[in-house]
């Protein structure tokens, strides 16, 4: 059966969610098993997001070079390495090392398949494949979460692991056989309107970065501290956040062509922040549990818009170059926010403020958000009219 390049793109992304996502939602309990309290769990999920932060910007702009498919080839392997390395911590510096590397190779895979299918669109069905992509890699977050909570409460954390790992390189099948796109290489000069969009994107990223990376790793640290529940339920909870996302962005193009694109983005971010800050307060698990499902997917159901909007108008031969360095400002900044996390997760009101500085940097992007939804007056019609 034929499949076009897109549809095998948006296939490799539910392979490779499943098993990422098994694998994320069981690495940090794992550790608490081990008798890692928050203070070093917060360290190594820095050092795994400096490796985000470095290593994805020269593998991004290496593949600008040598191309997307054969990066995801050399890089999707070496992610699964050292993932499987990780889990065998022979001392703290092992740990350390090992989630560096990890999270380079795997932060580059997410920026290397979403170049590549910019490559793989036009203008007329980017935003549908963009929001199609997205809301697969949220619905993998599902099956992903309940699928590896459930799994190992059963057969143990580490054995569901290693096995996620595994199954992961057998995601790049769907891959091998799409004929990649030349990109010519090109002088690369941005006019006005892209250096502005290009700042946004970077900024917005920066500061949104900071207020979810105080939180957002360590879901299933908070869900476990503040109500002690089990792997089962806190990964169905997670599931959840994720099902939300799937459906919101999948249809994401649907609701940018009936209400306008940038204005869907713009009231989105607003709501965020306030819902973060009521997360300060909210200590009954129902409400808390509806509160954080409710931000997880107003958030995240709107990436596709602006990745379509400012990926669309930049120059092609700096994609993935631009993903790289949105790559680095997202991940330099989680990893100092779970430095901050390692320090006030310790103490008994710890999460009450970490809820309220999130909260605002998440007003600051807003502020961000609403002054791109000005810039872009109407521009956003050419991919949601």
């Amino acid at each position: 059966m034929f499949l076009s390049a897109p549809v095998r793109i948006v296939f490799y992304t539910f392979l490779n969610g499943i098993s990422r996502n098994v694998y994320q939602v069981l690495f940090n309990l794992y550790l608490k098993n081990f008798g890692y309290d928050n203070s070093i769990i917060g360290k190594i999920m820095s050092f795994n997001l400096w490796g985000s932060a470095i290593l994805a910007v020269f593998l991004g702009i290496l593949s600008d070079k040598l191309g997307r498919k054969k990066m995801l080839l050399f890089v999707q392997p070496l992610g699964a390495l050292f993932a499987i390395m990780r889990l065998f911590p022979v001392n703290l510096t092992w740990l350390y090392a090992t989630s560096f590397l990890f999270g380079g190779f795997n932060s580059a895979i997410m920026i290397l398949t979403d170049v590549f299918l910019v490559e793989s669109t036009h203008n007329k069905n980017r935003a549908k494949f963009f929001g199609m992509n997205f809301g697969v890699r949220m619905l993998t977050g599902v099956f992903g979460n309940a699928l590896g909570g459930f799994l190992g409460d059963v057969f143990g954390f580490r054995n569901v692991m290693i096995w996620s790992m595994v199954l992961r390189i057998f995601a790049l099948i769907p891959i091998l056989k799409i004929n990649e796109v030349v990109v010519l290489k090109e002088k690369i000069k941005m006019d006005e309107f892209q250096k502005k969009i290009f700042a946004f994107y970077i900024f917005s990223t920066a500061s949104v970065g900071f207020g979810a990376g105080l939180f957002i790793h360590f879901g299933n640290v908070i869900f476990y501290d503040l109500f002690a529940l089990s792997a089962t339920v806190i990964g169905f909870i997670l599931a959840l956040a994720q099902f939300g996302t799937s459906i919101g962005s999948t249809f994401s193009h649907k609701l940018g062509k009936k209400f306008g694109a940038s204005k869907v983005l713009m009231l989105s971010n607003l709501a965020v922040p306030i819902l973060i800050l009521m997360l300060s307060f909210v200590r009954e698990p129902i409400s808390f549990t509806a509160i954080y499902v409710a931000r997880f997917t107003i958030m995240n159901m709107v990436n596709p818009i602006f990745n379509t909007l400012v990926l669309s108008y930049l120059p092609k031969s700096i994609l993935a170059s631009t993903a790289g360095i949105r790559s680095f400002a997202n991940n330099t900044s989680r990893a100092f926010a779970a430095m901050l996390f390692s320090v006030l997760a310790t103490s008994s009101s710890g999460y009450s403020i970490i809820f309220l500085i999130s909260s605002i940097f998440y007003f600051v992007n807003a502020l961000v958000i609403y002054v791109f939804y000005r810039i872009m007056k109407g521009k956003d019609s050419e991919f949601y009219g």
